[in-house]
């Protein structure tokens, strides 16, 4: 789940189902799964260059860098992430998540998968500091002649502390696609569903759909431009949307040490005014990229 938004103890009546549905925000609006492959010949030397638009593995590295905005992309990646949030709608506060992000492509009985996991810490909030409830999801994923597309499960478990958690385990269907068919660009649409079925009985029930276009533009050199993690929330147990996330990302696949990384920045504004969600939020991560 991408992004805990979270809020102060002391918000008003109602604000205890709004934190949990925000809870949801942040770590499962995350996109960010990429891979490349090593140009031809490139020195060990631990030193840092823009990958070149050289065909490596039938995929020029462009076309590498777009799929660091792609869910169902079979390529595994280990990202660490730093997500702050400048500023939220109604609280005078400020938060700070240092996150860890693993994407990890598998065959299993002649179908392809792909595996993510999320785990933010709070290093700061208005409800404290401390572990954020872990997301996952697991898609089969299936090519296609204009792109891929994948369906699954997606889930959270409760394993955040006190006041950083929604203390309930859920889980719901996940879909998505992206066209590729444009070398200009790729675009699509994921979703993820997440329906509480257990935890405690004195939380209150989550229903969260989590709606995250998808749109990426290679700029050449191995640098893209994507609107990131863009996220529409809505609240099934409320039936009102809950987050409306507009996000922009910036990224370039680089070499260094005989391996290939992808440093991104991202700047994010929530158009939904409920106190104590996220206003402007600002990403900051790299990934290590370690194709099959």
């Amino acid at each position: 789940m991408n992004e805990p938004v979270l809020h102060r103890s002391s918000l008003a009546a109602g604000a205890t189902r709004v934190r949990c549905a925000a809870l949801l925000v942040m770590a499962v609006t995350g996109i960010g799964a990429a891979a490349a492959q090593p140009a031809p010949g490139a020195p060990a030397a631990a030193t840092v260059s823009p990958a070149a638009p050289t065909q490596s593995g039938g995929s020029s590295d462009d076309e590498l860098a777009a799929k660091a905005t792609d869910p169902t992309a079979q390529l595994m990646s280990f990202q660490f992430s730093d997500w702050y949030t400048a500023s939220y709608h109604g609280v005078d506060d400020t938060s700070n998540q240092l996150v860890f992000r693993a994407a990890i492509p598998f065959d299993l009985g002649g179908t392809k998968h792909i595996f993510r996991i999320t785990q933010p810490y709070a290093t700061s909030s208005p409800a404290g500091s401390g572990l954020v409830d872990t997301t996952v999801f697991d898609l089969v994923v299936f090519d296609a002649s204009w792109g891929r597309w994948g369906v699954g499960v997606a889930a959270t478990l409760p394993t955040g502390a006190t006041g950083l958690s929604t203390d309930k385990w859920t889980a719901g269907p996940a879909a998505g696609f992206v066209n590729a068919s444009d070398k200009r660009y790729n675009w699509g649409l994921f979703v993820q569903s997440f329906f509480s079925f257990a935890g405690k009985a004195s939380a209150p029930d989550v229903g969260i759909l989590n709606i995250q276009p998808i749109f990426s533009w290679p700029l050449g050199a191995g640098r893209s431009l994507s609107i990131g993690n863009s996220a529409l929330l809505y609240d099934t147990e409320r039936s009102r949307w809950t987050s409306l996330l507009a996000s922009v990302n910036y990224g370039q696949v680089v070499t260094f040490a005989g391996h290939k990384w992808r440093p991104n920045v991202e700047v994010g504004y929530d158009f939904k005014d409920d106190p104590g969600n996220p206003k402007w939020i600002a990403r900051a991560g790299i990934a290590l990229l370690l194709p099959k």
